[in-house]
């Protein structure tokens, strides 16, 4: 994820922070940027986390340490072992959103069948 202060530049050519993992080019294979892509992302009320959804997991980012976040949370890990099959029916192109909680520390993003997952990353509830 790259950060951009539009205060600077209304041009996005540049980025101010840079929030990325590092994969291990032993892990990837024809799935991981689709799946590592970002759809959506939120900041936390008090702008001090940013929360972000890819196909898989959400990942919480502390905007004082972007060399990788605090938590990561599993929430379709159990398609892992699926992606060819939901790569041939186009599932695995499907977006999902988050939204953050009043809290500062839980957020809730959708998931298949109408379902929904309610996360606290503090009390990992």
């Amino acid at each position: 994820l790259k950060l951009v202060d539009l205060r600077d530049s209304a041009l996005c050519d540049g980025y101010s922070q840079l929030f990325e993992i590092e994969e291990d080019p032993a892990d990837k294979n024809f799935f991981s940027e689709i799946i590592s892509s970002v759809s959506d992302v939120k900041f936390t009320p008090d702008g001090r986390y940013m929360v972000a959804r890819d196909y898989l997991t959400v990942k919480i980012w502390d905007m004082n340490m972007n060399s990788k976040p605090v938590h990561v949370v599993p929430i379709h890990d159990h398609l892992q072992e699926r992606l060819c099959d939901l790569y041939e029916n186009d599932c695995i192109f499907d977006k999902f959103e988050c939204a953050t909680g009043h809290s500062n520390s839980s957020f809730v993003s959708g998931s298949y069948s109408e379902g929904f997952v309610v996360y606290d990353w503090r009390t990992q509830e």
